[in-house]
């Protein structure tokens, strides 16, 4: 029986512990899938979580429930190193063997070498990124609800997303949808244009990796509902209430109270120190068999946001359908080898995309056949409740959905930010490295969402960096 490491629980590792399933009933394989979190994110409805549309608990998926059902060993252990001659991985808890090694561990925000940035921005990675957001959102209309001074008000409802791609565009979106409702139903002291959403994007249009002919449709329904689109802005600096950038040559400030950074993920820190060749965004290059270039590894596959792959002259972005096509190849490319058999090449078929453009607005191009507005947003909808998988959060999702265009979404805000100082949510980064490593024991949505290490973790960098 041979021994088969997955890491990284996402789309990829996923598809492959399910491709697998029917091959450890017979006995050849056993296998193992190792993640830092024992739930599995479905990205997609990420920004959902900030307006409310969507429950946190009801995007994210038991990894160990999963592997369960599937016959699949499941250990929660953060990689470190991964060692393609001893075939071994070594994690913060232990080292693991292996006889053929799945990598889909994923990626992590790039900032491109903005310190400000890494400092002072968000990332919009995971669940406790969009919950941050939403908490600070509401305790923003909060307190701007108490404001005379239109400017104040605007100043400090400044909202910015840099980087104008899809997960950018969908943010601004739903954020925007949703201060648009409160500030109709429920914050009548501020007007519509005493807040502000903008996105900063390198290229001429949003959506740049989208067909140019809905890219910039999708950037003037973005205009008409309010949300501000800087192109050709190059960002420089991120401060703590502004953000310095560049666009035609000429420098600009602009206020900026939470400024969240979408613009580009990069590969984890270990693929490089495995040896083979990587992109500048550390990804690692793989074959046609999905195997890393420049390694003598046929036991390795590499896929989803972890590897750099050519198709047509380019690099395919890293992406949900490339990963889950990638996992079942290389599931299939294993047991080729098991039954002695060379693997096969890997053949990218593109579906298309869906981009939320906000309530009943969406550009979707389904195998070519290009659509906008509300029917769009509806198999926006329906596409991914499908992709969803599980049935139980299948219901949920809907469910949520239901609620929200019945009742509306909350504005409740079960926190008191002012006194608790040190928590992300406040990104409060002028802390002294004293006060910065002090326990965020107010802090209750660390206890509701089981994010109390993760704040502890960001106490640490804090004071690392100040």
């Amino acid at each position: 029986m041979k021994n088969i490491l997955i890491l990284g629980g996402g789309f990829g590792g996923l598809t492959a512990v399910s491709f697998f399933r029917t091959h450890i009933k017979s006995g050849k394989v056993s296998v193992t899938l190792i993640d830092k979190n024992n739930y599995s994110l479905f990205t997609p409805m990420l920004a959902e979580v900030v307006s409310g549309n969507v429950k946190p608990e009801n995007i994210v998926f038991p990894l160990r429930e999963i592997c369960v059902k599937n016959g699949v060993r499941f250990i929660k252990d953060e990689v470190q190193n991964i060692d393609t001659i001893a075939n071994k991985v070594t994690c913060e808890n232990g080292e693991y063997p292996f006889d053929y090694l799945i990598v889909a561990t994923g990626s992590r925000t790039n900032f491109r070498g903005n310190v400000s940035a890494m400092k002072n921005a968000f990332e919009f990675k995971n669940i406790t990124d969009a919950i941050h957001i939403k908490y600070l959102i509401i305790d923003f209309l909060e307190k701007a609800s108490t404001l005379t001074d239109p400017e104040e008000k605007k100043r400090l409802l400044s909202f910015s997303i840099i980087g104008g791609g899809i997960t950018g565009v969908e943010l601004a979106s739903e954020m925007n949808d949703y201060i648009r409702a409160k500030i109709k139903k429920e914050y009548s002291t501020i007007m519509a244009d005493e807040y502000d959403i903008t996105i900063f994007e390198y290229s001429k249009t949003v959506l740049p990796a989208i067909d140019p002919s809905q890219a910039e449709k999708a950037q003037e329904i973005l205009i008409k509902n309010g949300i501000n689109v800087i192109n050709g802005a190059s960002v420089d600096e991120v401060g703590l209430d502004c953000i310095t950038y560049k666009k035609d040559g000429q420098q600009y400030t602009k206020s900026s109270s939470v400024t969240v950074w979408t613009a580009g993920v990069e590969g984890q820190e270990y693929l490089k120190e495995m040896g083979g060749d990587t992109t500048p965004d550390s990804r690692l290059k793989i074959t046609r068999s999905l195997n890393p270039q420049a390694l003598d590894a046929p036991h390795v596959f590499v896929i989803g946001d972890s590897c750099a792959y050519e198709f047509k002259g380019k690099f395919l972005p890293p992406v949900a359908p490339l990963a889950m096509q990638q996992a079942v190849m290389a599931v299939k490319n294993i047991m080729r080898l098991i039954n002695g058999k060379e693997p096969v090449d890997f053949t990218y078929l593109h579906f298309g995309y869906l981009v939320s453009l906000g309530k009943n607005n969406s550009v979707v191009n389904l195998f070519g056949i290009k659509m906008r507005g509300a029917l769009a947003y509806y198999i926006w909808k329906g596409a991914y409740l499908f992709k969803i998988g599980m049935f139980k959060k299948q219901v949920a999702v809907f469910f949520d959905w239901v609620m929200s265009f019945c009742f509306g979404n909350e504005s409740v805000l079960i926190i008191d930010q002012d006194n608790c100082t040190n928590c992300i949510l406040q990104k409060n980064h002028k802390n002294d490295k004293e006060n910065a490593a002090v326990e965020c024991v107010a802090c209750i949505l660390c206890i509701t969402y089981n994010t109390y290490m993760r704040c502890n973790d960001a106490h640490s960098k804090i004071a690392g960096r100040d």
